[in-house]
């Protein structure tokens, strides 16, 4: 009879040291009772924490600890495992070979509950490990559906009625800090009365959705583009590490002269591919053999003076270079995959300044709330948004004001993008053994005003920023959500406690970017029926640029940001402690007059800056036709 993956997790447990026989017989007699898996036992009582058992899994039982953005689960795995038990067991089906089914798993204590997976399913399963974040967000992508429109999988929520009083907490000073009523009234779109068709596009803006982009399978099968400035790969095939080093060169000169931010090199089944990301989009540049991947990896690791670094570990570094004619700072990113290793090459100026909210596209009301609240407030400061929707630029942006008005700030990143001279920053590397959470508690300890953390990733991080704020001090943190609303559910689906959030949490940001019309071909477009946006004047003329040798033929030239700003008063904070559904938070945000990112994107469009079809692309007002 095959061994339990319980069995197997607990030996290893108690092999490493970390548990007795008698704690693992007592767990084992104890499972299930009181509705506590054995997994959650373990933590709950403090025999193991979550470091640990991601350790044993890892180093002791294999499991590796994957980047998901590099997989296209199989649609015959997708098939296999139903929504409803996807969603209950928080595990992304991948592929499924010869009975084995393996799965992605965003907290390491899901592994005891395969077992049960596999039973229900009657294959066996195996499990590797990725971001809590990631793997939710996977799995609203791949089946098409959240998790909050299936009622029948939702869990009964024992309300603290204490919710319903006044809270006594950081955010219920919000008023002393700016007139709520006056911001609201500021930053409300020209047209007050919101419609069906607007709250129904609202409700699906309010879903988390990763930042529309090309997916894997377009930009694997896109044209490889040629011409005097194409990348050639195949002097990979000769392996000498002098023509590597030039490549490295080459290919980094060719993405900042393309206005490239990102470099990702991106195994897909028997191939790698070199894409760029520009202005938002991911674009393919070149392609080669899957076995030809590791020089070039090992060559750009080189360059960021990471080759101390096992190829099985994951990497961080970060260099800064001359390139053409700009200082720029290179952070480059390696992570092991089964699909082989997964590098993404991050490029920023060398500018000592980021730049401000206004630079950014937020409008005077909006940078106004924002700085009112780093100079006076405290509490959580969240910035959502999806990756690649610019939350970094506004969470630099943040600190930057926070030093120049005097504020001691201190800062857990895990790509630093701007150097502050005047902000204790900490770069986290992923394949150390002290992660984000440690670095951001060491930090509370310190003499600091403004704490700070770029992105937050587990419920560790997001009790060491509540506990933070009840210590009196401004926490600014970034997070992963399609908005405001998306991003404190998913908190809460992490784990974090409901009334410690919402007594916390004092002013959230939500945004996303979008490219604006080139002004040398911008003209006019007749509307379409996708062009009619809900709140946009009708006497509004829609614009798009055409392209020309300006833009490189795009029709675009430089991005923007859209954004949401939501205090969180008591009338919102009420339902977040009742741990409510996202739609009943977006019901009690819209009910205090938040003026959402639709309606920021149709002033943009109204404004001529931003074509229908672009702001279309990021925020997907429109209905596919039938």
């Amino acid at each position: 009879m095959t061994e339990s993956i319980t069995s197997k997790v607990l030996a290893a447990l108690a092999d490493t040291g970390l548990l007795t026989g008698e704690q693992v017989a007592s767990v084992t007699e104890a499972g299930g009772t009181g509705g506590l898996g054995i997994g959650d036992m373990l933590v709950q009582r403090g025999l193991v924490s979550m470091l640990d058992l991601e350790s044993v899994l890892e180093s002791e039982l294999g499991i590796p600890r994957v980047e998901l953005s590099s997989y296209a689960p199989d649609e015959d795995a997708l098939q296999l495992v139903p929504a409803k038990l996807a969603f209950t067991y928080k595990m992304l089906p991948l592929f499924e070979i010869e009975g084995m089914l393996t799965v992605a798993v965003g907290e390491a204590v899901d592994v005891f509950r395969l077992d049960e997976i596999a039973s229900v399913l009657g294959l066996e399963v195996e499990a590797v490990l990725a971001d809590p974040v990631s793997v939710s967000t996977a799995i609203e992508i791949n089946y098409g559906v959240s998790a909050h429109s299936l009622p029948e999988l939702e869990v009964p929520v024992i309300i603290d009625r204490s919710a319903e009083e006044t809270f006594d907490d950081p955010a219920s000073e919000f008023d002393s800090v700016i007139d709520v009523a006056d911001f609201f009234d500021a930053a409300a779109p020209e047209v007050s009365q919101v419609t069906a068709d607007e709250l129904s596009v609202m409700a699906q803006v309010s879903e988390p959705l990763a930042e529309p982009t090309s997916s894997i399978e377009e930009v694997v099968q896109a044209e490889i583009p040629t011409g005097p400035k194409a990348i050639d790969l195949d002097v990979l095939a000769v392996a000498d590490p002098g023509k590597v080093a030039v490549l490295v060169s080459d290919i980094l000169a060719n993405a900042v002269s393309r206005g490239a931010n990102r470099i990702h090199l991106l195994p897909y089944k028997d191939d790698f591919f070199l894409v760029y990301r520009i202005a938002g989009k991911l674009e393919k540049i070149a392609s080669a053999p899957l076995s030809l991947q590791g020089a070039l990896v090992e060559g750009v690791k080189s360059y960021a003076k990471l080759t101390s670094v096992q190829a099985s570990r994951p990497a961080l570094g970060r260099v800064k270079a001359h390139i053409g004619d700009r200082d720029m700072v290179i952070t480059v990113s390696a992570v092991p995959t089964i699909a082989g290793q997964r590098m993404v090459v991050s490029l920023s100026s060398g500018r000592s300044q980021p730049r401000g909210l206004p630079e950014l596209g937020m409008n005077e009301a909006e940078t106004r709330a924002l700085h009112a609240m780093v100079e006076r407030g405290r509490g959580i400061l969240l910035v959502c948004a999806p990756v690649a929707g610019g939350r970094s630029s506004t969470y630099y942006a943040l600190l930057q004001h926070a030093a120049q008005v005097g504020k001691t700030v201190y800062s857990v990143e895990r790509s630093i993008e701007y150097e502050i001279p005047s902000v204790a920053q900490v770069l986290v590397n992923p394949g150390a053994p002290v992660g984000a959470a440690a670095y951001f508690a060491a930090g509370m300890r310190q003499d600091t005003d403004v704490m700070a953390i770029d992105p937050m990733q587990s419920v560790e991080d997001v009790h060491l920023a509540v506990e933070a704020a009840a210590l009196g001090k401004l926490v600014i943190a970034s997070f992963s959500g399609g908005d405001i609303v998306a991003g404190v559910r998913r908190m809460l689906d992490l784990g974090a406690e409901p009334v410690s959030l919402a007594s916390a949490l004092t002013l959230g940001v939500g945004q996303r970017l979008v490219r604006l019309n080139c002004p040398q071909c911008t003209g006019p477009v007749a509307a379409g029926p996708k062009d009619v946006l809900p709140g946009l004047p009708a006497d509004a003329t829609l614009m798009k640029g055409a392209g020309c040798p300006a833009c490189v033929g795009s029709g675009f030239q430089s991005m923007t940001g859209i954004f949401e700003v939501l205090p969180f008063t008591e009338q919102v904070r009420v339902p977040i402690a009742r741990g409510g559904m996202a739609e009943e938070i977006s019901l009690a945000a819209r009910a205090a007059g938040m003026r959402s990112m639709l309606a920021s994107g149709v002033a943009r469009v109204a404004e001529g800056r931003v074509s229908p079809e672009e702001f279309d692309r990021v925020l997907r007002f429109s209905q596919p036709s039938s």
